[in-house]
């Protein structure tokens, strides 16, 4: 798990740093600009949790978050501040939790363990990237796609290459709504926003082929799918 600390205040990036030291299979990157974390993210690098503190300048919290979730659906938002005024704000932008601060210990671990749950009713996906590990929920990839001997993940705004073949990856799989419809594409029927016999278009409207021998049993799927039956 990748996560971010964001607060202008010093020692408030080391407390929680500081507690979040034993957490196992976790990479702690840290921001006393909030501006530093937006390049961050325009340059590519993703975060599975976010710890951001709300009064910053000259980007504040919320704002940053806005800007964060035109790169990232999926990133958890957990907010820090002395005070609750501006929780209202943070349902615009889904945030997780509110920590009070001065932060303790206990619950920030509290809200680590929330988060552990949430990402295993998601049925999220673990990936290994050159910027450390990433998790991606596996309703929101919308299609998958095979070049030499990478796959290349779509999942809402954003795309990841892996090392991987499409069999290895379609073996972790565990939605039944993912379709191979060609050898070289895999998709999600639930972000198929129309078809044919010989394509596809996907809800960010990517056209996609279906190969011939696909063309009968996509189509037979499809239905199932929208009549609600089961796969």
């Amino acid at each position: 798990m990748r996560i971010a600390i964001c607060d202008d205040e010093a020692c408030f990036v080391e407390t929680i740093y500081q507690n979040l030291w034993d957490e196992q299979h976790c990479t702690i990157d840290t921001y006393l600009e909030p501006e530093q974390l937006l390049a961050q993210y325009k340059s590519g690098v993703r975060y599975d949790v976010i710890f951001c503190d709300i009064l910053m300048e000259p980007i504040n919290g919320i704002e940053l978050a806005r800007k964060i979730r035109t790169f990232d659906e999926n990133v958890i938002l957990v907010y820090l501040s002395s005070n609750l005024d501006y929780a209202p704000l943070g349902y615009e932008v889904r945030a997780f939790r509110y920590l009070l601060k001065p932060i303790q210990k206990e619950s920030l671990h509290s809200v680590m363990n929330d988060i552990y749950q949430e990402q295993k009713i998601q049925n999220k996906l673990l990936f290994e990237t050159p910027y450390g590990s990433i998790l991606i929920p596996e309703n929101s990839i919308q299609y998958i796609e095979v070049s030499d001997k990478e796959v290349e993940i779509f999942y809402n705004n954003d795309s990841l290459c892996i090392k991987k073949g499409l069999n290895e990856l379609e073996s972790t799989l565990t939605s039944p709504y993912f379709f191979r419809i060609h050898r070289k594409y895999m998709v999600h029927l639930d972000h198929v926003t129309e078809y044919d016999n010989t394509k596809v278009t996907m809800d960010c409207s990517k056209t996609l082929p279906i190969s011939r021998r696909k063309s009968k049993e996509f189509r037979e799927t499809m239905n199932c799918f929208i009549k609600g039956e089961k796969l």
